[in-house]
């Protein structure tokens, strides 16, 4: 009796977890059941494509990415594409010109408030994809100095390693400094609430942020700086950093 072969998955199928974040970030936009098709229908039309790939190129269309599932060969399929021309205007400023203030935070880290004018100067100059990695590389320094550090501030590894990875010698990635923080937001009752809150605001801009580092195709609009509304957040995780020391 022959041994019934395992059936493999072929090369050419769509990752499940595309369809799963498609199908979710495209609610009330595209149908579900014309997901799948439209991207079989991209990657007809563009056969040196991967499907995972076609699928980015469809996610693209719609104002999304999902960039973190394609690997090397995917990516690789990407470049095989026709480059449209876009032409990207940097207006300079001129002297005078009124900065526009996104992000303000009181602070005597000369770091931070650098920082801080980098993210205003290249927001008023329309730089909107630098602003938004600037704006993330803020927000995930502030999480770990100005909340974990000073939460958890002795030299116990069980406190140190809700911000450090040991084996690396560094700081942990962001994602994992979330997520730490969400699951020790007990610790910070009475203020529990407002640890929660900042969690939530702050995954916009891991998983936007993300996208726009790796992608080639993810250019940030004044719209997505404008809908994250960073100087919340920056007030909020300045409420949560006085509770610690109240005057």
């Amino acid at each position: 009796m022959k041994k019934k072969e395992l059936r493999r998955p072929r090369k050419t199928e769509l990752d499940s977890r595309i369809l799963t974040n498609l199908e979710k970030k495209l609610v009330g936009k595209v149908a579900e059941d014309s997901i799948r098709p439209l991207i079989s229908k991209l990657r007809r039309d563009n056969p040196s494509l991967t499907l995972n790939a076609a699928a980015e190129v469809f996610a693209k269309k719609h104002g999304e990415s999902i960039q973190r599932y394609l690997n090397e060969k995917d990516r690789d399929s990407l470049k095989t594409l026709p480059m449209e021309t876009v032409k990207i205007r940097f207006p300079k400023l001129r002297q005078g010109k009124e900065i526009i203030i996104i992000a303000r935070y009181d602070t005597d880290d000369k770091w931070l408030k650098a920082h801080l004018d980098e993210i205003n100067k290249t927001y008023t100059n329309q730089c909107y994809t630098a602003t938004f990695i600037l704006c993330r590389k803020v927000l995930e320094n502030l999480i770990i100095h100005h909340i974990l550090k000073k939460k958890y501030p002795d030299r116990s590894k069980q406190h140190r390693e809700k911000y450090l990875d040991f084996s690396k010698n560094r700081y942990l990635d962001f994602e994992r400094i979330l997520t730490n923080f969400r699951n020790f937001s007990n610790d910070f009752l009475p203020e529990k609430d407002l640890a929660e809150r900042i969690c939530g605001l702050a995954e916009g801009f891991k998983e936007k942020a993300n996208d726009m580092t790796h992608s080639l195709y993810h250019i940030a609009t004044k719209k997505e700086i404008d809908e994250k509304d960073f100087q919340q957040i920056l007030d909020l995780v300045a409420t949560l950093e006085k509770s610690f020391n109240p005057q």
